[in-house]
């Protein structure tokens, strides 16, 4: 393990809320993850499930529009909602670099079905992951790893919010999916800050998913670099 992957996170309740922090981010980032929250899975509902910007999302499913800076960042996108395979495609019309899916919201057959099935036109262009939740068995995970490229591990209790305080039963969930998938990358999302981000680090994280942390501080490039020298940090042999 080299680097560690720091991604920026947002919660958008509209385009517009996309487009202004994807602009604080350009060129201190390659990727950011979109949440996306239907109010089912969690109660919280986010753009594309709060019947706002109707005509907007349309003229992007047109291909008249596209995500904000798309030429520029690549969208990953966060699904907490219920059946998210049975609304793939209008994710996947919207032009992600990665889908993230959570397992407590998954039916095995299905999913697994869905796998085996992708044209390899959207196999070739799209990653996938899987998420967990604190207090999920790891090993639920199982039929879906030779299908994804990272495990998520949810470092907060109510998922859907951001600004939540961080949960320490995530360090030991870490180390579970570490010990059960040792190949697989790891990323942790909810309430990773400067001062979480060494443990993160060292139970066998690979990327940290920031939101509140970085977004609501005024020098968004500065503190990309504070984590990013943190991360160095923890995983060179003097921060081990």
């Amino acid at each position: 393990m080299n680097t560690i992957k720091i991604t920026p996170a947002i919660l958008p309740q509209t385009y517009r809320g996309i487009e202004i922090p994807v602009e604080r981010v350009l060129g201190v980032t390659s990727a950011i993850q979109i949440d996306f929250v239907d109010g089912h899975f969690a109660p919280n509902r986010t753009w594309l499930f709060n019947n706002k910007d109707e005509e907007r999302i349309q003229q992007i499913y047109d291909q008249e529009l596209g995500m904000p800076y798309w030429e520029d960042v690549n969208y990953e996108f966060d699904l907490m909602v219920k059946d998210p395979v049975g609304q793939m495609e209008q994710f996947i019309a919207l032009g992600p670099s990665k889908v993230i899916l959570h397992v407590e919201s998954l039916e095995q057959e299905s999913v697994v079905a869905f796998f085996e099935g992708l044209p390899e036109i959207i196999r070739s262009a799209v990653a996938f992951g899987v998420a967990l939740n604190l207090d999920t068995d790891p090993a639920l995970l199982a039929p879906y790893i030779p299908f994804v490229e990272s495990v998520q591990c949810m470092g907060i209790r109510t998922v859907g919010y951001q600004g939540q305080a961080f949960d320490p039963a995530v360090i030991e969930q870490i180390k579970k999916v570490r010990a059960l998938y040792p190949e697989t990358s790891i990323a942790v999302d909810g309430g990773v800050s400067l001062d979480t981000a060494t443990a993160l680090v060292h139970a066998g994280a690979t990327e940290l998913v920031v939101g509140s942390a970085l977004f609501q501080n005024t020098d968004i490039h500065g503190t990309m670099e504070a984590f990013r020298q943190v991360c160095s940090s923890a995983i060179s042999p003097q921060g081990n």
